[in-house]
């Protein structure tokens, strides 16, 4: 079973009008006054304090879900790596744009959401509660560096084995990122280069520095239909 019917990503901001401003500037699109969504998943915007990014999951069966071993307190899940989940029995508010968030459109103009990143040092166990939530795999990809994508057709939780002490982020893949970073840098937005690229002006993997308290990864790479 999975954790619920509807999933958003949530971030606690001081100012949901300035957040809301921000992320239309994105590309993102409103749904409702304090929702956006880039057509795979919903951002909400919620005046306060908490941990962001943070998945709210609705339409949820807590007792069942307590039952199969999830320790659930004061509402709330937490993942081996820290990420935040919380749960509510409370119905849906609203429906996402989707059937399956692999198949989906975008509708950003950060390209296609490709997963809600985590890094960990220890993959097994973190994969381990994933799959407990009701999340699925193709299986971890081999090699020194190991990773891999674990979804319940609502959300994409990509899982990296990895020493880095990045937080949590969301990342976004376009085959012209590149183009799209350039656009972004020329209206202000804060850019980082990855540590790794050697020329530091090439902007074709980059973190974007969000004043409400989220990072982005913008990637370029092709997840398109045929290459989800």
């Amino acid at each position: 079973m999975t954790l619920g019917s509807y999933v958003e990503i949530i971030n606690y901001v001081d100012d949901t009008v300035q957040a809301g401003a921000y992320y239309q500037r994105l590309g993102s699109s409103e749904v409702t006054t304090d929702v956006y969504t880039d057509g795979r998943y919903h951002l909400r915007v919620v005046q306060g304090t908490g941990i962001n990014p943070t998945l709210r999951y609705y339409g949820c069966d807590i007792e069942a879900l307590s039952a199969k071993g999830l320790y659930i307190t004061d509402g709330k899940l937490t993942s081996p790596q820290g990420v935040t989940i919380e749960v509510t029995a409370d119905a849906p508010p609203l429906s996402l744009p989707h059937d399956d968030v692999m198949l989906a459109p975008d509708t950003s103009r950060l390209g296609k959401f490709g997963e809600f990143t985590i890094f960990v040092d220890d993959l097994p166990a973190e994969r381990a509660f994933w799959e407990q939530c009701g999340f699925a795999s193709d299986g971890v990809q081999p090699g020194g560096y190991r990773w891999g994508i674990w979804t319940d057709n609502m959300m994409l939780i990509g899982i990296h084995e990895t020493d880095t002490s990045d937080p949590f982020t969301i990342t976004h893949f376009d085959p012209n990122m590149q183009a799209t970073n350039d656009a972004l840098k020329a209206e202000e937005f804060e850019l980082k280069p990855l540590d790794d690229l050697p020329d530091k002006t090439v902007l074709t993997h980059t973190t974007l520095i969000n004043p409400h308290g989220i990072q982005f990864f913008l990637f370029t790479g092709d997840i398109s239909k045929e290459n989800p």
